[in-house]
């Protein structure tokens, strides 16, 4: 059986940017999360059994905070790949097939003529 996660627009602040501006003040990003995976056993109705979305909620809103970075690529890869380590390090009973994050950054300097920036980046496993 095939399960999927989708955690989405979780708000978090941070000064990423390559502007000096952007590195004084901390700026709204969201980002979405996107976890594939696959049973390898019954599912049993309990939390130890699957994919805690509190704790990838509260890595990102740390990881966006913490760390600065000049590209917002740079942000999605790294939150990809602490994700992927936050998977292998549980002892969740799942296979993990595919993430895909994307990170937004809607108060870009070109927020007069654009709704919204993103970036998102994938992995299949």
């Amino acid at each position: 059986m095939s399960l999927s996660i989708d955690v989405k627009g979780v708000k978090a602040y941070g000064k990423h940017g390559v502007y000096t501006e952007e590195k004084k003040e901390e700026q709204l990003f969201l980002v979405d999360v996107k976890l594939r995976f696959e049973d390898i056993k019954e599912s049993e109705d309990s939390l130890e059994e699957t994919i805690n979305y509190e704790t990838i909620v509260q890595l990102i809103i740390d990881l966006v905070k913490k760390e600065s970075f000049n590209l917002i690529e740079t942000l999605a890869k790294k939150l990809l790949k602490d994700i992927e380590h936050l998977g292998n390090d549980t002892s969740v009973i799942k296979v993990i097939k595919g993430i895909s994050v994307t990170v937004h950054k809607p108060e870009t300097l070109l927020n007069q003529t654009t709704e919204d920036i993103s970036v998102t980046v994938s992995e299949e496993f």
